[in-house]
């Protein structure tokens, strides 16, 4: 079963749909995988009103029941279940017709509908509880697993892409109706141009930032899975280490414990302990090179630093979403430079750039070679940096290069595409790091971004 949820977890990370926007779809994709995962009769996805005082129903799998025939849940009806809400914990309920949290339920809809245990998750967006993840089992009791809580957890986890991501198309229809009515209005409305353009202004940055939140998503997946093997393989070692020490302890108490016997065991514990030790250590460098790259993106902040070593450690960070797409990343790191800059803005061009071409460059993969991208630097006359990230994949065509960097502009509308990848990436080289972005690119043949930076 934790096999069948790690593979379910998996696969729906790396779903596009997460990311389109279809916020419908998404929600039935995840309650979709809440049932495989768990083998149960029904779930649901019920979100909080402004006020908190009532919750509504916004999807519910299998739909026996349509989410219009099932009516908001209010504090006033159900005062014992908002209270356990309140908590913001897991509501564990095997019997729920007598538990204390689900038991207002009873009569009116865990009987009539057969249903014996509840497990509700909580739903948080932006740090804040916004609803409930509801699993519920029927036909029996149903004994619910701390692997069941937390398979559900993960996948209540994943619906903040879902909110972030329709949150960001919003943003970007806003923006885009604004960007429409301005070109039909700006010859009669001189006067109210500038509250306009401080509304855009202001909406753009909201959407940069959720750009920014699916960006650290991304890493969030790969980083999951990419700590799973040491994590693993140190579970492995030291359940082989507990058995040993109970094979040693029964031989003690036996009065049977031999040199040979005791020599072995030595050996094989000392053995075990190395490779968890080695394997933890691998699992903690894994996580602060993550938090590192997350708290960098999050803010920026000017400092003095090693720009080869720091892009080696951001790219680091990148190298589980890479092998989720089977690109190779190559590095050539050699310009020596100590920059005084934003290594927070640096992080998230390279992200975007880096992920950019995993989408991009290789829907088609290279026919007489491997997928890769080869990230160089060196360093200029002027003492300036140039940083350059070549692929061998599809290029760009010709028509399209003009208007690369142009806000909103696309290829893959409708798939999660929104169009501002590049156009966040060149405004950051332009007025953050103040710096100089180029590309070359031959379809068929390949694509290079050239980033010119320097000291602020």
């Amino acid at each position: 079963m934790k096999e069948l949820q790690d593979n379910l977890l998996l696969s729906l990370s790396m779903d596009p749909l997460l990311d389109s926007g279809n916020k419908e779809q998404a929600e039935s994709a995840i309650l979709q995988r809440c049932l495989d995962g768990l083998d149960i009769a029904r779930a649901s996805i019920w979100l909080y009103d402004v006020k908190r005082d009532a919750m509504h129903c916004q999807q519910i799998c299998p739909k026996e029941l349509s989410v219009d025939e099932l009516p908001a849940l209010t504090r006033q009806q159900f005062p014992q279940y908002f209270a356990a809400l309140d908590k913001k914990r897991v509501i564990n309920a095997k019997d729920a017709r007598n538990d204390n949290a689900t038991r207002e339920f009873a009569e009116s809809y865990l009987i009539p509908l057969d249903i014996w245990s509840m497990l509700d998750v909580p739903l948080r967006y932006q740090g804040e509880v916004i609803g409930i993840i509801c699993c519920e089992q029927t036909g029996h009791y149903r004994d619910w697993s701390e692997e069941d809580a937390g398979f559900v957890g993960v996948l209540s986890d994943l619906y903040g892409r879902v909110m972030a991501a329709a949150e960001r198309q919003r943003y970007q229809q806003q923006l885009e109706h604004a960007n429409e009515r301005l070109e039909s209005l700006v010859n009669e409305r001189t006067a109210h141009l500038q509250k306009t353009l401080d509304q855009l202004k202001q909406t753009q940055q909201h959407l940069i930032e959720s750009e920014k939140m699916a960006s650290l998503g991304n890493l969030v997946a790969g980083i999951a899975h990419e700590v799973n093997t040491p994590v693993g393989i140190g579970l492995t070692g030291i359940s082989h280490c507990s058995y040993l020490l109970s094979a040693l302890a029964d031989s003690v108490r036996a009065g049977i414990l031999g040199k040979t016997q005791l020599e072995q065991t030595l050996a094989e514990l000392q053995h075990s302990s190395a490779l968890v030790e080695r394997n933890l250590h691998r699992a903690a460098e894994l996580i602060r090179q993550f938090k590192q790259s997350a708290v960098d993106q999050s803010h920026y902040e000017l400092h003095q630093f090693a720009i080869d070593d720091y892009i080696q450690a951001v790219l680091q960070t990148l190298q589980p979403f890479c092998k989720q797409h089977n690109v190779q990343l190559e590095l050539a790191l050699n310009s020596g430079l100590i920059l005084y800059s934003y290594p927070g803005a640096i992080a998230q061009v390279l992200t975007n750039l880096v992920t950019n071409a995993c989408i991009h460059a290789f829907e088609t993969p290279p026919a007489n070679a491997s997928a890769q991208i080869r990230v160089e630097t060196q360093a200029l006359d002027d003492g300036r940096l140039q940083l350059q990230l070549t692929d061998n994949g599809c290029g760009i065509p010709h028509d399209h290069q003009p208007r690369i960097f142009e806000p909103f502009f696309t290829t893959r509308r409708g798939r999660g595409g929104t169009g501002l990848g590049l156009s966040i990436v060149y405004n950051i080289v332009q007025k953050n790091l103040r710096g100089d972005l180029s590309l070359v690119s031959k379809p068929g043949h390949g694509t290079r971004f050239s980033l010119t930076l320097g000291n602020l």
